[in-house]
């Protein structure tokens, strides 16, 4: 995704409502969590749009103490030893990180650990690059299905006000279903595998495993 941008992001309520509805259809039966939605400590607001870039904030899921929290999150991971006032000026592309690296990264590998979360969104852009023109195709779940990402969170504090919840989504190389497109694509999750992903006491290596490559018919394009 390395500067691409979301697509249709949905509002408010329907994002809730997209993490309610994930709770209830997914085979862990023994969640009963319901996300609430949570304003970033830091100001930084979700504006609804149909193309959204890196550094804008976007609605993240994820787990605090036993309750599973949606709320905006800055789209580019914030290196724990950045210093300074703006978050955004530590130089690096940090909006995606590697599957094959992130075991390894000074960067990524805390947040592995204890900062795993879920993306959502309707859908991606990826541009498909042909003889010198390039195509933008949004892709999405058939059905208006909310799509889901894996990510990784941190939560920054270099600066003088309030932490800075940030995140980066994890890629790795496409399958036969997204090859034609881009060498590189996001890793997916579905609803019944969030408990075990957003479970700090998972081991990484056992997070990692759960992220399957999309079959065909689970993703659609245009």
């Amino acid at each position: 995704l390395g500067g691409k941008a979301f697509g249709g992001t949905t509002g408010q309520e329907e994002v809730v409502e997209a993490g309610d509805n994930a709770e209830e259809d997914g085979s862990d039966t023994s969640s009963t969590l319901v996300p609430v939605w949570t304003e970033a400590p830091c100001g930084g607001q979700y504006f609804p749009s149909t193309n959204i870039p890196p550094t804008s904030y976007t609605p993240i899921l994820y787990k605090s103490s036993d309750q599973l929290v949606l709320q905006p999150m800055l789209w580019g991971l914030v290196p724990s030893w950045h210093a300074g006032p703006d978050p955004k000026s530590h130089g690096l592309t940090t909006n995606n990180c590697r599957l094959e690296n992130v075991m390894t990264s000074k960067l990524y590998k805390p947040s592995l650990a204890k900062g795993r979360c879920v993306v959502v969104c309707e859908g991606f852009y990826e541009w498909e690059r042909s003889g010198g023109v390039k195509q933008p195709y949004l892709v999405y779940r058939p059905g208006g299905e909310v799509l889901y990402m894996a990510g990784l969170y941190s939560v920054w504090r270099g600066g003088e006000g309030a932490p800075v919840y940030n995140y980066t989504i994890i890629t790795r190389e496409s399958n036969n279903i997204l090859s034609w497109l881009h060498h590189r694509m996001p890793a997916f999750l579905s609803p019944h595998q969030f408990s075990a992903w957003l479970n700090p006491l998972t081991p990484p290596t056992k997070a990692l495993a759960m992220l399957a490559l999309p079959k065909e018919g689970e993703l659609a394009w245009h």
